[in-house]
């Protein structure tokens, strides 16, 4: 069988590659003894693609049951070489159950038992059912009786009841003898996600037919389906944790002489196989992951009104996924384990646009005279045959997947009552608590009591729901969000939002530092930025040093009012820092490899302007992290478009002035301004003549905020 595994890996990875899906295994470690696992049935492709994944990545062999229909011509005898049987084979039971108790290989079930196309799913009566023509009805329990029948019978073998034993394999068809006693049968639920599932055209398929001209037949038109939806996705298999089966007969083992009652086993057998095979299902179904789509058209059955607004789904959205990571026990897709940023700050998200372009192609949403979108519910409820639906009313079926899931459905019911104003204020003050969390946490690391809201590391937020204009603006590196106030503060009287965020590793301790990168220090400003967008229809950016290069990269990706930065280092005059030190930043991560100190791990920052508020020394490592900020920025000025305006001070002593000459020569803006300024020192927001910049500032924004 291995040889067929092999043959086998080669052609799905052939498969694989043609259709651009990608498939990922997640989840719990899969036990040694032998398993039977279980799991959801929606596509063929999941017939071939778990056994070879669990060869691939457990060296394990594994055997499936399979419809009965697809053991035909050569994919007949293929699916037979690899050790697939037809669900109509006689001596299925018997298969499975010796297989299990020799260790020869584990099985794979679907005890839905066939492929549900529709994913609809409910817990009826005390039982997990499916609906379909297909079968309309509980979930079937075959599985969990062969898992306790193979229990049962290690149980016996260890006992040592000889021809008891004997007996009872006969009775099954089944060797004794090959019995090993040191295994235990355990079952594992693996849970099967596809995503995006997106209808479409495969030339491969076209390819095949040209070749073997079979598109009139059932088999081809499921092919057809299947590979058209898988055109590109994810396939995720996640192994749910084993199901210890001796909870389950726990009551037979109190009576030795039970153990050989056959009469009794069965009756008691049939008495558990309900309970155990909702058990099961529930942690199939349970683990299935969640991803963008699922909060999308849950988003948007739940919402109130058939008009919809792009911005106010897009806060519902936000607001549901945020939710849902609070519910525990839920598989989340990785995009959804992560803030949304995106969401709110890229008007071309691609989940979000490819998800109203399937709605839009389906009917389900249209545009109206004025352009507005409009949500059809009932094409949605629409009743589409069971072989099509999955093309005909693909959101349909996603909304189906996670349809059972009560608690997510009672959180998307409650969301929908807020309106678009009070989500949007939701998000907000959530982003707030957020990044108050991240430095309460750090300075809590450092320092014994609590950090003061007044602290010169706490967030800045002047925010009033009258103002309909915001300012994001970051404070330097070294620095901390102090040195911004007083800018904040004129700002905020003249009647703009500020929102000054703190990035990681600043304001608290040094050592802070060594523990945060340039990515973390881009997600702290994205965080701000998005809290801004929630409750101001025009947002600008800005910062001063490292805080303006973040502004560059943000405004290089997310459409902006306008971009404010001021004395920002693309060139730095210490000449240590733009060679020296990733030279030595390599060095001692080389011999930190050795357990050894390096050569220069701390730097010299005593000679401040600002030592209130400025570290007076930092790590190597962290100014390496500035140095793919600034590296970042280079790469991405030409992407910048928007409004700007650049201060520099020409003696800056931190700063090189070529570096905001840099900035200006490389963006792309039709509308910018490059404002030198006499001074002599880097601080220039709060020492003589900070007034002239804020005034700079306010009139930039004033201008360019319509």
């Amino acid at each position: 069988m291995r040889w067929a595994f092999i043959f086998s890996s080669m052609i799905i990875g052939f498969v694989r590659k043609l259709s651009g899906a990608n498939i990922t295994i997640s989840g719990e470690k899969v036990p040694d003894s032998p398993v039977l696992f279980v799991a959801n049935h929606f596509t063929r492709f999941e017939t071939f693609v778990v056994p070879n994944m669990l060869y691939e990545k457990y060296g394990r062999t594994s055997r499936s049951l399979a419809d009965d229909g697809v053991f035909v011509g050569l994919l007949g005898k293929f699916m037979r070489w690899v050790g697939t049987i037809s669900n109509k084979n006689r001596a299925r039971d018997c298969i499975i159950v010796e297989d299990l108790l020799q260790g020869n290989s584990d099985w794979i079930i679907y005890p839905e038992g066939y492929m549900v196309k529709n994913k609809r799913i409910t817990f009826d009566m005390g039982e997990f059912c499916t609906h379909s023509p297909e079968r309309d009805g509980p979930i079937h329990t075959g599985a969990a009786v062969m898992a306790l029948k193979a229990r049962m019978a290690q149980l016996r073998a260890k006992d040592n009841g000889k021809d008891e034993l004997k007996r009872f394999c006969s009775s099954m068809g089944i060797d004794s003898s090959g019995i090993d006693k040191s295994l235990e049968v355990k079952v594992v639920p693996i849970s099967i996600t596809y995503y995006p599932i997106r209808p479409g055209k495969s030339r491969f398929l076209i390819w095949v037919d040209s070749m073997v001209h079979q598109r009139d037949t059932r088999l081809f038109e499921e092919l057809e389906i299947e590979v058209n939806l898988l055109m590109d996705a994810n396939m995720d298999i996640c192994f749910g944790k084993a199901i210890e089966l001796d909870s389950y007969i726990a009551p037979l083992l109190e009576d030795h002489d039970v153990l050989y009652d056959e009469k009794r086993v069965n009756d008691f057998i049939d008495s558990q196989r309900i309970l155990l095979t909702n058990d099961m299902m529930q942690k199939v179904y349970s683990n299935m992951q969640i991803h963008f789509d699922h909060m999308f058209i849950l988003s948007l059955v739940t919402m109130p009104t058939l008009k919809v607004c792009p911005s106010y789904l897009k806060a519902l959205i936000y607001k549901n996924a945020r939710e849902l990571r609070k519910l525990e026990g839920y598989h989340l897709h990785a995009e959804l384990r992560e803030e949304l940023f995106k969401l709110i700050l890229d008007e071309n998200y691609e989940p979000f646009v490819s998800a109203i372009n399937l709605a839009l192609k389906q009917k389900i949403l249209f545009r109206d005279s004025d352009g507005e979108y409009l949500f059809d519910r009932s094409l949605l409820e629409k009743e589409y045959p069971f072989h099509k639906v999955r093309v005909r009313n693909t959101l349909q079926v996603i909304l189906n997947e996670i349809n059972w899931q009560e608690p997510i459905i009672k959180m998307a019911k409650e969301n929908s009552l807020f309106s678009e104003q009070e989500l949007k204020e939701d998000n907000f003050k959530h982003l707030r608590e957020r990044d108050w969390a991240y430095f309460e946490e750090e300075y809590k690391t450092y320092f014994d009591n609590q950090p003061s809201r007044e602290d010169k590391g706490a967030p800045i937020v002047f925010f009033d729901a009258q103002n309909d204009v915001g300012l994001v603006f970051s404070h330097g590196y070294l620095a901390a969000p102090q040195e911004i106030r007083t800018l904040a503060e004129y700002l905020f009287a003249k009647g703009i939002n500020v929102y000054v965020p703190r990035l990681r590793g600043h304001g608290t301790d040094p050592k802070a530092l060594l523990q945060v990168s340039a990515s973390d220090w881009e997600r702290d400003f994205e965080r701000a930025f998005t809290a801004m967008r929630q409750v101001c229809s025009k947002v600008f950016i800005g910062g001063f040093s490292t805080g303006g290069l973040l502004a560059l990269i943000h405004a290089a990706q997310y459409k902006v009012e306008g971009v404010v930065v001021l004395n920002s280092a693309l060139k730095l005059t210490d000449l240590r820092v733009s060679y020296v030190v990733p030279t030595l930043h390599f060095f001692n991560e080389m011999i930190g490899y050795l357990k050894a100190k390096g050569i220069m791990e701390w730097i010299d920052n005593s000679h401040t302007e600002h030592p209130t508020v400025n570290y007076i020394k930092h790590p190597l490592a962290s100014v390496y992290q500035l140095e793919k900020i600034m590296s970042r920025v280079t790469d991405t000025l030409t992407k910048v478009t928007a409004p700007i305006l650049i201060i520099q001070g020409d003696k800056d002593p931190i700063v090189k002035r070529k570096s905001a000459r840099l900035i200006y020569d490389s963006i792309n803006s039709k509308d910018k301004k490059l404002l030198l300024l006499p001074r002599n020192k880097h601080g220039i927001l709060a020492d003589e003549g900070c007034t002239e910049v804020f005034e700079s500032v306010y009139r930039f924004i004033g201008d360019h905020a319509g």
